[in-house]
């Protein structure tokens, strides 16, 4: 009897479940949706031997990719760099002074930024309270009180420092101001105080003057290193300038690596620019121009998720270039994966060793293969056929076009890790193209106490409880409205001998109070000028504060640097003048 195919997936198959050997049914598949086969199996065996059919399958295919045609060529076992180093000796801090410079004694950011610190109440006290531990130490502490009644910590703060107000009054009369008494013993007026102590017992002068006051000086001064050098801030810019001078001579000329736009904070290779100057024959360093051979085994290049050489290694997936996303324009993405799948074996790594402050040019690599052949590689703008683009890594930028290139590197003597403490100061730089000047808003200030403290200064843009004389006016006239005080303006203001160009000049808002941050206050109000196109659209934002690192002697540098960052974009202050209101 023929059975129709719309009842064929009703049959059934019935199973004894009283037979001996029955252990589980398997299902049957009664129909079929898909035409490709199952790829499972319990055993992977066969599948990891790679079995061919047809060895000769394999011969055609490498000869239809080409496999088969050979170059006179080998493997490199052995490279000869030759190279010219030199180091530089002096640095020119703002182009006013130059200081002899030893990486192997300090770092550079310590000797750039390196400032003062504020001479805050905490300082006062610190200082204060070290001095008198020497007075006990020497077995003179009776004499305690008279140092705190001629140096007494002044206790005026401003009225919303709660915590410098809180500080002065737990501490009042308790220790001397330590840091007057420093500038007292550094002009000679301690001297004269100390011998005119009332009822001094014999030898006590002696040993206030000769021992405890070097010995306080000595204990600042290791504490916190001051900077002899020029300020290499430039108010004006926002940034730091510098310049580092190689000593071997090109011709008439000297090479500069300049640093004169200098503000992140952290000094590396890209920081530089080479320049040339004038010979300097006033204060002419030693040249110290060396040419080295070194020789090294060539290293395949490796990377995480290289793809691996043989057929049988498990990869590590950690790089999949399978999830590349790119269209027909990502170029760069195409180049990344050609690199990593096809030509990733032919690089090799020569692991050429520096010491820190070393300028490096490499001449030429020699590179001998197993078949004895000697292979001269150069720097590829020395190629006629590539000198056209002039590509190199890590190449400082020329400032001027030289006949004869350079593929220079310097290893800048630049701190690995530097601890950073929260900002002592913090002021942001926006514009405001409503009313065509630049806010500087500061919104964080050094505290008197030490550290730090915010300002949310909220101010209302006019007093709207205004009570006319007349009442039945209907219209205020308004001359200008109000704006935070922590809002300092700079307004625009023409250049010397220039009609176009302008700076952004410190101005004040009338009836406002003077800053309170450094940054502001440093430059006198009509002298602070700042160039316009150091706040772009995006603005800035200036930071100061305390750095730490450990350098390769073993010194710890402690010292305040500045950093200058992207602002968050442009911004309104509310301000209009000659305004009509309603009342």
């Amino acid at each position: 009897m023929a059975i129709e195919l719309t009842k064929f997936s009703n049959l059934k198959i019935t199973v004894n479940a009283k037979l001996p050997d029955y252990k589980f049914v398997k299902p049957l598949i009664s129909n079929r949706n898909r035409l490709e086969g199952l790829p499972r199996t319990d055993e992977f065996a066969r599948t990891l031997r790679a079995e061919v059919a047809d060895p000769l399958w394999m011969l055609t295919r490498q000869w239809q990719l080409g496999e088969f045609q050979g170059e006179d060529a080998g493997t490199a076992y052995q490279a000869k760099i030759l190279a010219e180093q030199q180091q530089p000796g002096l640095i020119s801090i703002n182009e006013k002074s130059s200081i002899e410079y030893d990486a192997n004694h300090a770092p550079l950011e310590p000797l750039i930024e390196s400032e003062a610190p504020d001479a805050d109440f905490y300082l006062r006290v610190q200082m204060g309270r070290q001095f008198c531990k020497f007075l006990k130490e020497a077995g003179l502490k009776e004499f305690q009180i008279h140092f705190t009644d001629q140096y007494p910590i002044q206790t005026d703060a401003h009225p919303d420092d709660r915590e410098a107000i809180y500080f002065t009054q737990s501490i009042a009369s308790t220790f001397p101001d330590g840091y007057l008494l420093l500038e007292d013993i550094r002009n000679g007026s301690y001297e004269s105080f100390v011998n005119a102590i009332p009822d001094i017992s014999a030898g006590a002068p002696e040993i206030l003057i000769k021992q405890i006051a070097p010995q306080f000086e000595k204990w600042y001064q290791h504490l916190y290193p001051e900077s002899k050098n020029d300020n290499a801030w430039l108010p004006n810019r926002m940034e730091y300038n510098f310049s580092m001078e190689l000593p071997h001579p090109e011709g008439r000329q000297m090479v500069h690596l300049e640093a004169d736009q200098y503000a992140s904070g952290k000094i590396d290779w890209a920081t530089f620019d080479e320049n040339k100057r004038a010979l300097n024959t006033t204060n002419p360093a030693k040249d110290n121009l060396t040419e080295i051979v070194q020789t090294f085994m060539p290293t395949p290049l490796q990377y995480s998720g290289m793809p691996n050489p043989r057929f049988w290694q498990m990869e590590d997936s950690r790089v999949d270039f399978g999830k590349i996303q790119t269209g027909t324009s990502g170029l760069l993405s195409l180049l990344v994966a050609e690199y990593g799948l096809t030509y990733s074996n032919d690089w090799f790594v020569l692991p050429y060793e520096m010491q820190a402050n070393t300028l490096c040019e490499i001449k030429g690599i020699m590179v001998t293969d197993v078949f004895g052949q000697n292979i001269l590689v150069e720097p590829t703008f020395k190629d006629p056929e590539m000198n056209w683009h002039e590509f190199a890594c890590f190449r400082h930028t020329e400032r001027q076009n030289l006949t004869s290139p350079r593929n220079r590197f310097y290893l800048a003597p630049s701190s690995l890790k530097i601890q950073q403490s929260e900002p002592l100061e913090k002021i942001n730089f926006m514009r405001d193209e409503m009313t065509n000047m630049v806010w500087a808003i500061e919104s964080i200030v050094p505290s008197a106490a030490g550290g730090n403290r915010q300002i949310k200064a909220n101010a209302k843009r006019f007093d709207q409880s205004f009570t006319p004389a007349d009442p039945e006016a209907k219209i205020r006239y308004l001359l200008g409205t109000s704006v935070p005080e922590n809002w300092i303006p700079f307004v625009p203001v023409h250049k010397d001998a220039s009609k176009q160009e302008v700076r952004l000049q410190r101005a004040r808002i009338p009836n406002a109070p003077i800053p309170i941050s450094k940054f502001l206050t440093e430059q006198p109000p009509g002298k602070h000028l700042i160039e316009e196109e150091e706040v772009p659209r995006a603005g800035v934002i200036v930071k100061r504060m305390y750095k730490r690192t450990r350098w390769l002697n073993g010194k710890t540098y402690l010292w305040i640097g500045r950093s200058k960052t992207t602002g968050k974009g442009e911004g309104w202050s509310g301000l209009m003048f000659d305004q009509i209101l309603s009342i």
